[in-house]
């Protein structure tokens, strides 16, 4: 066996050991307990639905999140309901998803939420659309001036997930750096 051969086979046996040492998914949690119960009291409980969606996706059940998403939009078709989703879809990795969302709900709020803009950050970072990212980063600012420090930003971001919270601090170096006035 070559020397190539041998490290390409030696790869794959580290590789699936890891894998079999993988933690199982996590199937409930007490959050998630509670919405299902929410959600059997009340099948129309849109927040219930949107809230599950989020707690799904934190846990790795995309096609269970993505199913209470579409519910929850279809029982709920206001602004906030569709920045929420926004937010779940832009955790899922959608980020497509996530900006439509977005602008929905932005469009739904006439741009007067205090979230339209710093949610623009996240989608247009998830699709790779930096100028637009820092566009709305000066906007969200311009809307909420503890955005415009590192230190206020940090402390505002500080319950987000870590995704969301690299997307907004990659955004915030490059406005800061290159951007702001």
């Amino acid at each position: 066996m070559t020397h190539s051969r041998f490290a390409c086979l030696y790869l794959a046996l580290v590789m699936s050991a890891a894998a079999a040492d993988a933690p199982a998914p996590v199937q409930t949690t007490p959050k998630l307990e509670n919405l299902n119960k929410q959600i059997a009291e009340n099948a129309e409980n849109a927040q219930a639905y949107s809230n599950r969606a989020y707690v799904l996706t934190l846990l790795g059940r995309k096609d269970e999140a993505r199913a209470d998403l579409k519910k929850a939009l279809s029982l709920n078709d206001k602004a906030p309901m569709h920045n929420r989703a926004g937010w779940a879809y832009f955790n899922l990795g959608d980020y497509a998803d996530a900006v439509r969302e977005f602008e929905i709900s932005s469009k739904l709020s006439g741009f007067q939420a205090h979230y339209d803009y710093y949610s623009f950050v996240l989608g247009y970072w998830g699709t790779g659309d930096t100028q637009k990212a820092i566009e709305n980063y000066q906007l969200a600012v311009e809307k909420d001036p503890r955005l415009g420090s590192y230190k206020t930003l940090l402390e505002r971001t500080l319950e987000w997930t870590p995704l969301e919270q690299r997307a907004m601090h990659e955004i915030y170096v490059l406005w800061s750096k290159a951007w702001k006035p």
